[in-house]
């Protein structure tokens, strides 16, 4: 099998494997029993948070774990919300699933009024940001890197304007792709709020993080016995969260050599699809994450073309894994049209995503294939 869709899920590592294991075999306890097998248990989640934290750049008290990146999401943007009596969101269009319908949910459900900053050339208005983010503002969620091309958005800058503009709204950024790929941490954003998932960076899927800084106070809606001091009741996945950090640590412990090889497996797939297909059209560009590569194909329909190469033990994307599980017949512009894509160029786009374990010879093995494909 030619893997190359790991913008959809990673293979776990070995490490995070053998640490699920052991906890399933010898540490299966409830972390929140007060005998000496739950309190074993207990200390294998802090000593998890410690490691998310210090990847993240981030006190172990800031940490809260989660059962994946959808969930932190939610937990950031409806806590942000209601914790506040301000009633605007300000977002952008090209949002993952998990933070648009939940933006979308707010405006429904809960009378929030929403700003979508536009692209324009592929980039963040940031004008239009900082003249939508008011007095009125409670949340502003900006991705860090957007999952289908890889445009990696300046969050940075985003919360310097956010807070010249009101330092009580909420800076929210979905880091699920960018976590592991592109190095940053959560001062150096300057965000209150990010989400991480495990399932993006080697470990289990099941398990993510939300980083909720010092100081600002959200509103919980899961209730229970209290976990997670409280924000996030239920009894937690202590062998999903131990197998997640030892994925970060294996992951941070080659980030740099890692992150240049990815680098270069993506100018790699770039220069051999416009040498394949004159046609072809890279929606990625050399500013991009490492690890992303969205283009379109005018002679190809992208889902029957991911249904043949999948036949040839090859695996990539037409975008988004969780656009396969969309409901409802209300039609919706998607990511990829705002940035210039019309909906049927959509349709004829493809991504293929990176790990440090693949190599140049599966993309030439999978471009070859998709010759083929076209040809046929």
């Amino acid at each position: 099998m030619i893997y190359l869709d790991n913008a959809a899920t990673t293979k776990p590592c070995a490490e995070a494997v053998e640490r699920a294991a052991f906890m399933m075999k010898a540490q299966w306890a409830n972390p929140s029993s007060s005998h000496a097998f739950g309190v074993r248990c207990k200390e294998e989640i802090e000593n998890a948070r410690r490691v998310t934290a210090n990847a993240l750049g981030a006190a172990p008290e800031e940490v809260y774990f989660t059962s994946g990146g959808t969930e932190s999401d939610n937990m950031a943007l409806f806590g942000g919300a209601f914790a506040g009596n301000e009633k605007q969101i300000v977002t952008t269009s090209v949002e993952h699933a998990a933070v648009a319908k939940t933006v979308r949910n707010l405006r429904r459900e809960h009378g929030y009024s929403v700003d979508y900053v536009p692209l324009s050339g592929g980039e963040l208005d940031l004008d239009y940001l900082e003249r939508a983010v008011t007095e009125k503002t409670a949340v502003v969620s900006i991705m860090l890197v957007q999952n289908e091309v890889g445009t990696v958005f300046p969050l940075a800058e985003i919360s310097r304007i956010v807070k010249r503009r009101n330092p009580n709204a909420l800076v929210h950024c979905d880091a699920v792709q960018g976590f592991g790929k592109i190095p940053f941490t959560v001062d150096g954003l300057g965000v209150d709020l990010l989400s991480v998932s495990a399932h993006k960076v080697h470990g289990i899927a099941g398990c993510g993080a939300l980083y909720v800084r010092n100081g600002v106070n959200i509103f919980a809606r899961q209730f229970g016995g209290g976990q997670e001091r409280g924000l996030r009741s239920g009894t937690e996945s202590a062998p999903l969260i131990a197998a997640f950090s030892e994925a970060i640590r294996t992951v941070f412990a080659n980030f740099e050599a890692d992150a240049e090889k990815m680098t270069q497996l993506r100018d790699y797939a770039m220069l051999r699809l416009k040498a394949c297909f004159l046609d072809a059209r890279l929606n990625t560009n050399e500013r991009c994450a490492p690890h992303i590569v969205s283009f379109t194909l005018p002679g190809i329909n992208a889902g029957d073309a991911v249904q043949a190469l999948g036949k040839r033990g090859i695996c990539v994307s037409n975008g988004s894994a969780c656009k396969s599980n969309s409901r409802g017949t209300e039609k919706r512009k998607q990511a990829l049209e705002y940035y210039g894509l019309t909906d049927e160029e959509v349709r004829k786009t493809l991504r293929l995503s990176f790990c440090p374990e693949n190599t140049a010879e599966e993309i030439d093995s999978a471009i070859s294939a998709l010759g083929e494909i076209v040809q046929a």
